[in-house]
């Protein structure tokens, strides 16, 4: 399948997902969506768990590039504070019906290790048990932000843009170690205004 097929079968899964739920997400519903035959379809996702997978990788891979946008730069190449700002920024610019359908979807597979978690650790990894304290306030602002993201998702009104400015502030500015257990070394910094969204 060309790349852009497969893009195009993505985005249509998502669509389904946000429509009609993780359920709803059919080989059928899918075809339907596109326009392609099942066969077609069936030729590229041969079971309904091998095109589940792809649309997991899918978002995985637009989180992992928005934050890119959001912070100038792939996470290596950045600093910690930018990458704090990018996946607060991300956060804070709320979530799809998809996509929180789909974290909940791979969080209920027992020792399964969702290929969004792996996005998240770049940007903002957990940090050690001995971590110290600066360590332990970034990664409180993560979860802070993740927070945020799963209010937004859930309360079914938004925060009053004003206020959800604020408490970006307050999170991009809880201070950062010097030492690289936030991450990698960086080469440089940055943030674009708004990420794409899947």
């Amino acid at each position: 399948m060309r790349e852009s097929r497969r893009q195009a079968v993505l985005v249509a899964a998502v669509a389904v997902v946000e429509r009609d739920g993780v359920r709803g997400l059919t080989l059928d519903a899918v075809a339907a969506e596109t326009g392609m035959t099942k066969p077609g379809l069936l030729y590229h996702f041969p079971t309904r768990e091998h095109l589940l997978a792809a649309v997991q990788e899918h978002v995985a891979r637009t989180w992992d590039d928005d934050m890119a946008d959001l912070a100038g730069g792939r996470p290596e190449d950045v600093t910690a504070r930018a990458r704090q700002a990018a996946y607060v920024r991300l956060c804070a610019a709320g979530t799809t019906r998809a996509e929180l359908l789909l974290v909940l979807e791979s969080l209920s597979e027992p020792g399964a290790h969702p290929p969004w978690a792996a996005a998240v650790e770049r940007w903002a990894p957990t940090p050690a048990e001995d971590a110290d304290d600066d360590e332990v306030r970034a990664f409180l602002a993560r979860l802070a932000a993740d927070g945020l993201w799963m209010h937004e998702a859930s309360s079914g009104s938004p925060l009053p843009a004003g206020l959800r400015r604020r408490l970006v502030e307050a999170l991009e500015a809880v201070p950062l170690p010097d030492r690289a257990a936030c991450g990698p070394p960086a080469r440089g910094a940055g943030a674009s205004p708004e990420p794409r969204r899947p």
